[in-house]
């Protein structure tokens, strides 16, 4: 029973702490709608720098399918598809 009080007070604590970072946050980035959306930017960076199987185990994910949703094409990936299929070359 003791260890369970101590796991719900982390956890309380845990809540606290990021809703205070998410109001610190909030005074440089007014647009920022929830805490899901810093999960999902830090993702997205992560996979521009490593490889998708270091970023699955990073980000937690049992499957790697989930870490691809958060595969995002550049504008600078887009451009080179487009002259890469583009008939008009």
């Amino acid at each position: 029973m003791k260890k369970l009080k101590e796991i719900t007070c982390s956890i309380k604590r845990l809540i606290r702490g990021m809703s205070r970072i998410k109001k610190m946050i909030n005074r440089y980035e007014p647009g920022l709608r929830n805490k899901s959306q810093i999960r999902t930017s830090v993702i997205t960076g992560w996979l521009q720098h490593y490889n998708l199987r270091g970023v699955q185990y990073m980000a937690g994910h049992k499957y790697v399918s989930s870490t691809e949703r958060y595969r995002m094409d550049t504008l600078e990936d887009l451009q080179k598809e487009l002259e890469k299929y583009h008939p008009l070359k």
